[in-house]
């Protein structure tokens, strides 16, 4: 699924939600950041445009304010609400933690709040990395965010557009905002992939991630598994429009435990199985294969294919095939037979390289597929 990520250019008022601030440099008695309701609702969360049940609704969220600096994750309760005409994220003051009593007194007004909200009906979780001009070690980003952001107050975000600016000023390893982009790591890290985990733990020294932010970017790809095999069952669906398919069937949609996801009976061809791989990463990413999928793969008589389905967002993908890949996969059913009786692999990852993908990239979609 899209991240749903925003950036915010902080004012004095938006300031004052901390408690030093508001006490040091008073700029009215709000104690909240603005939110504009043309990026929190217009793009985000359409469903926010709904007629509420209560005048001013509210919703509590799970907050992690990262930075400025190298400053790591402070975890907070806080609401965003609708005041008036008026989103805001609100609550109780926000003092600098105990271990860093000073941590916020160096924001300063048109710093930066980088936003990912979290939850798809209303926002369950914000993630924020704030950006401060004063800092060296943000000055760089603050810098290049401030010229390419000179009007305005808040603006939608993708991470194509922060990978730009990081590539103009890099971050040093750990920071917070490098740190938020390397999210094909952590992505293979909550689906099992050992080198996520220790790329993980190299970059953050030991620190890992809190189980908050597993169990989240977990259920985020167990969604995109699911999203990629509603795009992989529309393009079948067109294939069989178009004649070159006499019959599929969506195999893991009434068995969960399938060790493949669709059976297809290409025109003038035999019936093959297709297991669909998503992440959404790049190609290159890990893909991660049960041991009853390799068995299948490589021991089954019916050819096995994968469909490699990467970049995923709400209603596309990129995608290409390998086609029956059972004897490349045979030399590691021959590795797991030498293990002792008492010792069994569950799943490996696998580097996409190592299978034969044709070069052709299809772009498939909801309504419409190339």
């Amino acid at each position: 699924m899209a991240r749903k990520l925003a950036l915010k250019k902080l004012t004095a008022s938006d300031l004052t939600l901390f408690k030093w601030h508001f006490q040091n440099n008073p700029a009215g008695k709000q104690k909240a950041f603005n939110l504009d309701s043309r990026v929190l609702v217009d793009e985000l969360y359409p469903q926010l445009r709904e007629p509420a049940a209560v005048p001013q609704p509210r919703f509590s969220i799970d907050l992690y304010l990262l930075g400025p600096g190298m400053a790591q994750s402070y975890n907070l309760q806080r609401k965003i609400l609708k005041q008036q005409k008026n989103w805001r994220l609100n609550g109780e003051f926000i003092d600098s933690p105990e271990d860093d009593p000073q941590r916020y007194n160096i924001l300063l007004p048109g710093d930066f709040a980088l936003f990912e909200f979290s939850g798809d009906v209303v926002p369950g979780t914000a993630k924020i990395v704030l950006v401060a001009q004063a800092l060296p070690v943000d000055a760089g980003v603050h810098r290049e965010l401030d010229r390419r952001y000179p009007e305005g107050s808040m603006w939608l975000l993708d991470e194509e557009e922060i990978e730009a600016v990081l590539a103009v000023e890099p971050l040093p390893i750990g920071h917070p905002l490098f740190e938020w982009l390397k999210t094909d790591d952590l992505e293979d890290a909550v689906l099992g992939g050992v080198i996520g985990v220790e790329k993980i733990n190299r970059r953050r020294e030991g620190r890992g991630i809190t189980p908050e932010e597993f169990v989240s970017s977990r259920q985020i790809a167990e969604q995109t598994g699911v999203l990629g095999e509603v795009l992989l069952n529309e393009y079948f669906d067109r294939q069989l429009e178009r004649g070159n398919f006499e019959w599929y069937e969506w195999t893991s949609s009434i068995n969960a435990v399938s060790p493949y996801d669709f059976r297809i009976g290409p025109v003038n061809g035999d019936e093959r199985l297709v297991d669909a791989k998503s992440t959404r990463g790049g190609f290159s990413n890990p893909i991660h294969l049960s041991l009853s999928e390799l068995r299948r793969a490589v021991e089954g008589r019916t050819p096995y294919d994968i469909y490699r389905l990467y970049n995923v967002v709400d209603d596309c993908a990129k995608m290409r095939i390998a086609h029956d890949v059972g004897p490349v996969l045979r030399s590691l059913l021959d590795v797991f037979e030498t293990l002792p009786a008492e010792v069994s692999v569950d799943a490996v990852s696998v580097r996409p390289e190592f299978l034969d993908f044709d070069e052709m990239e299809f772009i498939v979609s909801l309504g419409d597929v190339n």
